[in-house]
């Protein structure tokens, strides 16, 4: 009877841990921070149909009271046994910028064309580029070959009149049918690449808005987690948010007595990289960065960012949209103010042995992550739609793996929608913005069938790929 009792109770309790431990999986919270892309975007519009998009049957809108704006709001997705309740929130940018000027856009996108690494380096968008040049050349040389005919100049003495008359055709069409679209959009990118004086109020008030909303959130003790999502420029913003954000969380305050042992596996790790461009084990790269994630928590780092996920980013171009005529981009990364993933040893770890004092008084050395290194625990995933006969996929978005590292996770995805409509974004170039759209009836249910899609395509599914990486 006493053995059947001990086997009771401790079955009981047993149920009564586990029932714990799922309460309090309830109770925890996480935050996803989403970053919108260029355009004169509205607030709430693209959180609006990032959350519609994630295919969760019941979320609620709720009052953001991290914000400082009065138009934004926060989705709550309920929690479950297995999930936590989930905020989003929207990082509102674009009244920042506003309309930007014709001449210094075109400017820019001109010395953008003019720069030998574009047409040497940029495999997909010089192609596109080519394309889309291409497109414009034979149309303006069509209207200037029926202007002539018009004005009965198309003679062979006055070919010089013909080509004039083509060019000037060509710059009239561009003007009219892309001002609003320069303007309104590519302005905004040329604004924040661009660290020009004019453009520095705008660059740092954006800034300023991020540090801010992630401050509040690692400083409300209900999150325990935050994913910090970009989609097109507002990835290149989100970088910029973790490298800054990271100089000042990275500290145990207060310390706590944990053992780290994660954090010598990740120094073992990485010296076993000796490159940028080697191969890496993705996958167990990323689980080791989790779990000197959850390791950081344990010791008293305040950093609660545990991933990084991009979507359609323009950073797959960044030594062409990020070097200057002074300094590459690859000199930044080595001298630590652009990070890198896995981040560069310096010169053998990436973390600093300080001695911090806990709430008792005492000393404790506690492993410090240096300033260049917020992808130690912070895992990056890129997802993109790729580029096929220069004008179908997402010439904007890329891997990023050749420019920051092969800690970053590249995984190239299909549109959620049917083939025909999938066709049809990629014809027209707005597959840009369709990273998070569902069809009714996709991605499939049935696993042979994906995978069956995927060995065709040689892609993912966007909708499965994006809430892996999320991870909820």
């Amino acid at each position: 009877m006493s053995r059947i009792r001990e086997r009771v109770s401790s079955k009981s309790l047993a149920c009564v841990n586990r029932l714990c431990e799922d309460l309090s999986m309830v109770r925890k919270r996480q935050a996803v921070v989403l970053i919108h892309g260029i355009g004169e975007q509205r607030p709430m519009d693209t959180l609006r149909s990032f959350v519609s998009g994630l295919g969760f049957k019941t979320y609620h809108s709720r009052p953001d009271r991290l914000s400082d704006s009065l138009e934004l709001r926060r989705y709550t997705i309920p929690g479950t046994t297995r999930r936590p309740v989930t905020d989003c929130y929207e990082l509102y940018w674009s009244h920042h910028f506003g309309r930007g000027k014709l001449l210094p856009t075109l400017g820019w996108a001109v010395r953008l064309l003019c720069r030998p690494r574009l047409w040497y380096h940029q495999g997909s968008l010089r192609n596109t580029i080519f394309a889309v040049l291409a497109c414009g050349l034979v149309t303006a040389v069509f209207l200037g070959w029926l202007a002539s005919l018009a004005m009965g100049r198309l003679t062979s003495t006055d070919i010089a009149g013909f080509v004039w008359v083509s060019i000037a055709l060509l710059v009239l069409l561009v003007t009219a049918i892309f001002c609003s679209f320069i303007t309104g959009r590519v302005a905004q990118a040329a604004r924040y690449l661009v660290p020009h004086p004019a453009n520095l109020p705008g660059r740092n008030a954006i800034r300023a808005d991020g540090l801010k909303l992630l401050r509040r959130l690692h400083e409300d003790d209900r999150y325990e987690r935050i994913i910090l999502v970009g989609h097109s420029l507002g990835s290149v913003i989100g970088l910029d948010l973790l490298r800054l954000a990271w100089d000042e969380l990275r500290q145990a305050n207060p310390p706590k007595e944990f053992a780290q042992p994660e954090a010598e596996a990740m120094d073992r790790l990485i010296a076993q990289q000796p490159t940028m461009s080697g191969d890496l084990d993705i996958a167990a790269f990323q689980q080791a960065q989790y779990r000197l994630w959850k390791e950081n928590r344990h010791v008293g780092v305040e950093w609660r960012i545990s991933d990084f996920v991009t979507l359609g980013s323009p950073l797959t171009h960044a030594s062409l949209l990020l070097d200057t005529r002074k300094v590459k981009l690859q000199q930044r990364m080595e001298e630590g103010e652009y990070p890198c993933c896995p981040p560069l040893p310096d010169p053998e770890t990436i973390f600093l042995n300080k001695l911090c004092t806990s709430t008792n008084g005492e000393q404790r050395s506690v492993k410090v992550g240096m300033t260049h290194a917020p992808f130690g625990p912070t895992r990056w995933t890129n997802l993109y739609f790729p580029v096929r006969f220069a004008l179908l996929g997402d010439p904007v978005g890329g891997p990023v793996a050749s420019e920051f590292g092969p800690g970053v996770r590249d995984v190239p995805v299909r549109p959620s929608v049917s083939e025909a409509r999938s066709r049809r974004y990629q014809m027209l170039m707005k597959s840009h913005s369709k990273y998070w759209v569902v069809e009714p009836g996709y991605p499939s249910s049935d696993r042979a069938v994906r995978k069956a899609q995927d060995q065709k395509t040689r892609t993912k599914d966007a909708h499965t790929m994006l809430l892996d990486a999320l991870a909820l």
